[in-house]
């Protein structure tokens, strides 16, 4: 049986929806003088190093268990090396707006993948409609014209497979996170960053040995917000709710974030927003409802069924 959400996991997937939402100018301005591999090693080395301070501080222990660190490590490495690296250099060969149309591909392989490998997360009617009609609300609200820009060919289908591959890296470390056996969601966030940073450096340094020499002032800034509030944060934030609500409910943060972002720039930066977006959200916010409800026979307690 799906987990209940409680109006706590409520507002923590609206904070990941924010934190995640924040990354997309960062990124953008910080790949534009610095390689995409040292993106992504930089920005993972400061949310673990900024998290290892916040567990010194507050006298946490670190897990000394050999085999936890082997999970950190390939949560770090499927969750965040592979699939930071693949977004930021995909996206070079391909517009932001058919990112996001794929992007929005991340819920439905986290359906398919939970239902197969998590048995209280099974897939039902209402969750298969509330995804697909949350889909449909995504692609209504980034414009249905995106999905004519798929390339076949050359650079930008490279560039597409790529996003599509670490799409389906966060789908599977979706599911690791929730199958991890450890409960401290900030201790783990801390040796996840800090791990996958380690492995990005190595990454970066043998990739691109020169791509720091031309970064700017204003880059390494980005890197440096990327680093404690779309990774560390986001990453704490992500660890705390797939244990309570569900590797499911956190995949609705892919649905909102592009919502969040055209929000956030008609008050910032005084961007319109046309009726689609609206409509869109309402979608959205219909198949998330969908998809959280449950059948009266599921809904009856286990001693209630078994005294009657």
């Amino acid at each position: 049986m799906t987990p209940a959400a409680t109006t706590r996991d409520w507002i923590t997937l609206a904070a990941l929806v924010v934190t995640w939402g924040s990354s997309f100018a960062m990124t953008k301005i910080a790949v534009a003088s610095i390689d995409p591999a040292w993106v992504m090693a930089l920005r993972l080395l400061v949310g673990g190093v900024f998290l290892a301070v916040i567990v010194t501080l507050t006298r946490r222990q670190w897990p000394r268990n050999k085999r936890l660190w082997t999970w950190f490590a390939g949560l770090g490495l499927i969750g965040h090396a592979i699939p930071f690296f693949l977004i930021s250099w995909g996206t070079q060969f391909i517009s932001s707006g058919l990112s996001g149309v794929l992007m929005g591909s991340i819920p439905l392989f986290v359906i398919v993948l939970a239902h197969i490998f998590l048995p209280d997360e099974k897939l039902t009617r209402m969750k298969s409609l509330g995804f697909v009609t949350g889909f449909i609300g995504l692609m209504i609200v980034l414009g249905p014209e995106k999905l004519l820009r798929f390339e076949g060919q050359g650079m930008a289908l490279v560039g597409e497979l790529a996003i599509l591959i670490a799409c389906i890296c966060y789908a599977v470390h979706s599911l690791l996170a929730r199958r991890i056996p450890f409960q401290g969601p900030l201790e783990q966030a801390a040796a996840v960053c800090l791990t996958g940073g380690l492995m990005g450096l190595i990454f970066a340094v043998l990739y691109a040995p020169h791509g720091l020499s031309h970064a700017t002032p204003l880059a390494y800034l980005c890197v440096l917000g990327l680093g404690i509030v779309p990774t560390a944060t986001a990453t704490l934030l992500v660890y705390a709710i797939v244990r309570s609500a569900g590797v499911s409910f956190v995949a609705y943060s892919n649905y909102l974030v592009p919502v969040y972002a055209l929000g956030l720039g008609a008050v910032v930066l005084g961007e319109t927003l046309t009726a689609s977006v609206g409509f869109g959200l309402l979608l959205i916010l219909a198949g998330i409802a969908a998809s959280r409800m449950r059948s009266r026979k599921a809904a009856v307690p286990v001693e209630e069924k078994s005294s009657s």
